[in-house]
């Protein structure tokens, strides 16, 4: 009997520690950028074991604005039409910059990529990242004229307000990996926008015109005391 509690001690110590050799820096990876440029978040992917690992990743979501285009990239960066590629990593090794890389393709917006990476021999291996890219209008493509509205204050507490906002007709709240969680209708660009329930962190707020057209998108913190 001793001999079988230890048997299952040490096969239980094996699985735990194959757990642990895929490691990620992070399960999401936000930036923002210009719609003129190319907007790439990453996170790093090492290999701690001491044998040699053979990764496999696949796209699980994609969600951008239509016109965007997204590349993965792990030692190398692939076309838009590759959705899962399989790649090595040696002991210790890692790939400092495994990307996404978004092209707005000068669209605003905010695009989504999610990928999972699993080692080929040990499926439960596994970790999913969320990649999002925000981009925002380098300028002479908006359709709006004068001056350019801004919310405030920000870092929020419980509201938000928008400055120069005239022309803006709807605000749409999203958080770092891209789900819409707060939908406001504007009137005359005044009033108070609540966001008191909304949790510690950072998010993007769209700023659209009657059509539905974005004007600007603003990246902020709200904070809690």
């Amino acid at each position: 009997m001793k001999k079988t509690i230890l048997l299952s001690l040490f096969l239980l110590f094996n699985v735990l520690a194959q757990a642990q050799q895929l490691l990620v820096s992070s399960t999401y990876a936000a930036q923002q950028g210009r719609s003129s440029e190319e907007i790439s978040p990453s996170v790093l992917v090492k290999n701690s074991s001491t044998r040699t690992m053979e990764l496999r990743w696949e796209r699980v979501r994609n969600n951008m604005p239509q016109g965007w285009d997204a590349v993965v990239c792990d030692k190398q960066c692939y076309n838009t039409l590759v959705d899962s590629k399989i790649f090595t990593l040696a002991p210790g090794e890692s790939v400092s910059d495994f990307r996404v890389l978004f092209r707005p393709n000068g669209i605003e917006g905010i695009g989504n990529v999610e990928i999972k990476i699993y080692e080929v021999r040990n499926p439960s291996n596994t970790v999913t990242v969320a990649f999002s890219g925000s981009a925002q209008q380098s300028g002479g493509n908006s359709s709006f004229s004068g001056s350019a509205p801004s919310i405030y204050p920000n870092p929020a507490v419980d509201h938000i307000q928008i400055q120069d906002g005239s022309e803006v007709k709807f605000l749409e709240i999203y958080n770092v990996v891209g789900r819409k969680i707060e939908d406001f209708t504007v009137n005359n660009g005044t009033g108070k926008y609540d966001v008191s329930e909304l949790p510690r962190g950072m998010y993007m707020v769209r700023m659209l015109d009657r059509n539905r057209n974005i004007i600007r998108t603003q990246r902020i913190s709200k904070y809690n005391p």
